[in-house]
């Protein structure tokens, strides 16, 4: 995929965070990695942002994790997603909103 193709697939991520389309913890995982891929440095902000909301989620069963969890873990688990996934979308609202500003025009 082209940087161009690559910049509007984050930006379109990010978007959807902002929408309430998307979870914010995977879109943070996802947008990591995009980030990387662009040139972004490690010492990037937004970068850090969603490395830093990884870090803070990464026991979390989200996504495909939850295939591997059993129903009663996951509804025990549930309060504390919720919580976790209203702080990734505080916390990472700017970071979100700077990914659409930096590569939305490629959208």
């Amino acid at each position: 995929m082209s940087a161009e193709g690559v910049g509007a697939k984050a930006a379109e991520i990010a978007s959807r965070v902002l929408a309430g389309m998307t979870s914010p913890i995977l879109a943070a995982r996802e947008l990591s990695g995009l980030l990387l891929s662009l040139g972004c440095d490690l010492e990037d902000p937004d970068y850090r942002t969603f490395v830093g909301i990884d870090s803070e989620t990464d026991a979390l069963p989200v996504g495909k994790a939850r295939q591997r969890w059993a129903s009663s873990a996951l509804a025990e688990k549930a309060p504390d997603i919720e919580r976790a996934e209203r702080w990734a979308l505080d916390f990472g609202k700017e970071a979100f909103t700077n990914v659409i500003a930096r590569f939305g025009k490629a959208v």
